[in-house]
């Protein structure tokens, strides 16, 4: 039998709490203004919820392994002999943590540069060749998958404008043409 991790079911119920009172209070609004909450809010409840089930039973972690995550990649319980490492942490999980730090600058830096438009599909077929070990043509097809409902929702649907980034302007409205507030 497994033990159910209250840490983590408690995280899960203060930011379901917190999304669920977002979608909620988004229905004072009227249109593009609530159609954002809902598009951003209902997915993110869902992946909290599939999150909770998770947790409260195991055996629905083996269905992740389609989607990259791995039990290797969950915490690591602290040993209780002399032979565990101080703080609970195994001494690869560091190198994991500075993994996981590097995507995300990679994904900033990335997205500043050459805006959301650029950033995300080629951020996602570099994390899903290199991290995940996916065949590069599954990764495209993961990319256009999931980056044109998103381009579609976003820019056609709510027209809302996403950062070009901050290059010369070269696609009026896609690449570049970004400017950075001045810093007094």
């Amino acid at each position: 039998m497994t033990r159910i991790n209250g840490f983590n079911l408690g995280v899960y119920a203060f930011l379901l709490t917190i999304a669920l009172s977002i979608v909620l209070g988004a229905t004072a609004y009227a249109g593009k203004q609530q159609l954002t909450a809902f598009v951003i809010g209902i997915p993110t409840i869902t992946l909290l919820v599939f999150l909770v089930l998770a947790e409260v039973t195991p055996r629905l972690v083996k269905l992740t392994g389609a989607f990259g995550v791995s039990e290797d990649d969950a915490p690591q319980a602290a040993e209780d002999d002399a032979g565990g490492s101080p703080g609970g942490m195994e001494a690869g999980s560091w190198r994991r943590v500075g993994i996981v730090y590097g995507w995300l600058v990679l994904y900033f830096a990335m997205t500043f540069v050459f805006g959301f438009y650029i950033a995300i599909p080629v951020f996602m077929v570099l994390f899903l060749t290199i991290e995940s070990r996916l065949i590069p043509v599954y990764a495209v097809g993961v990319m256009v998958a999931a980056g044109l409902p998103l381009y579609i929702i976003f820019r056609l649907v709510l027209d809302i404008p996403l950062w070009t980034g901050i290059l010369p302007r070269i696609l009026p409205g896609i690449i570049g043409g970004g400017t950075v507030p001045q810093l007094n």
